[in-house]
């Protein structure tokens, strides 16, 4: 089974400049810390998704967030609008939460290869 790739960013600016390069996927993949929406909040995360997904209508982007090992956080991310969870507990509560992520059509815990861009230098050169 092929691994897919998904891109680790920070803010909003990364997130334009990643589009700005040469990206030849057909869907883009986009990873959001657990420490960015604790900091910020769920409506931070619902903004970004509301204003990337109207900027940026011809690429087919998904989003996948970390919810760490908080349960309630992880409950309020299923509600937005994203694609793919990650979340950290023990087998009956992620059996629990995955019934919840089912009926929102998310996929719990899928596996990906992360790219964290704030760690690369000029990542408008990556061929994507």
């Amino acid at each position: 089974m092929k691994i897919r790739k998904c891109f680790s960013v920070n803010s909003y600016s990364q997130i334009e400049k990643l589009l700005e390069s040469k990206i030849t996927k057909k869907i883009l993949i986009i990873y959001i810390k657990s420490n960015l929406i604790k900091g910020f909040g769920i409506d931070w995360l619902r903004v970004l998704i509301n204003l990337i997904k109207k900027n940026y209508k011809q690429f087919k982007i998904k989003f996948y967030v970390d919810s760490g090992t908080d349960y309630g956080l992880s409950i309020l991310i299923i509600r937005e609008n994203i694609d793919y969870l990650k979340l950290r507990s023990n087998k009956i509560i992620l059996s629990k939460i995955n019934q919840m992520a089912k009926k929102n059509k998310v996929v719990l815990n899928p596996n990906f290869n992360v790219v964290d861009l704030s760690k690369i230098k000029n990542f408008r050169k990556l061929k994507i």
